[in-house]
């Protein structure tokens, strides 16, 4: 019986992280980040949102029900553009809608342009708003420095 307790331990450690504060863990983890957002952040880079993908996804993951939709409607646009970008062999760091770069065919322009679009529509706009002040509301610290 004493073997139970620690294999049954391993084995909570294992598939959940036994985590007994959902909401504190997301804190964690937008702790663990804030380092990278905020270097993106202070980046004159227009291509440097696409550095902090990895870390919203990742905060997407492990965000609490409360404002995990609101990380859908940020994740998924950007995203779709980077994929755009990628797609079409487009730097994201130069390129420009009302000088697009040299050879760009008008179907993969109009991607490009609809995936901009998503990215800085109202509801993608509001739900980067409210991840940023559920990490100060909720978590005491913002998102960025």
């Amino acid at each position: 019986m004493k073997l139970l307790a620690p294999a049954t331990l391993l084995v909570c450690l294992a598939v959940t992280g036994c985590s007994s504060d959902p909401q504190a863990d997301y804190c964690e983890a937008v702790e663990d980040h804030q380092a990278d957002l905020s270097d993106v952040a202070a980046s004159d880079d227009a291509g440097a949102v696409f550095d902090a993908l990895d870390d919203y996804e990742d905060l997407a993951e492990q965000a609490p029900r409360d404002i995990a939709d609101d990380w859908s409607a940020v994740v998924g646009p950007l995203r779709t553009l980077e994929e755009a970008l990628d797609a079409h062999d487009v730097d994201p760091s130069t390129y420009r809608a009302d000088e697009p770069p040299a050879g760009l065919a008008a179907d993969a322009r109009e991607e490009i342009e609809a995936a901009a679009r998503a990215v800085g529509a109202e509801r993608t706009v509001d739900a980067m708003a409210a991840v940023e002040q559920h990490a100060l509301d909720v978590c005491g610290t913002p998102l960025s420095r």
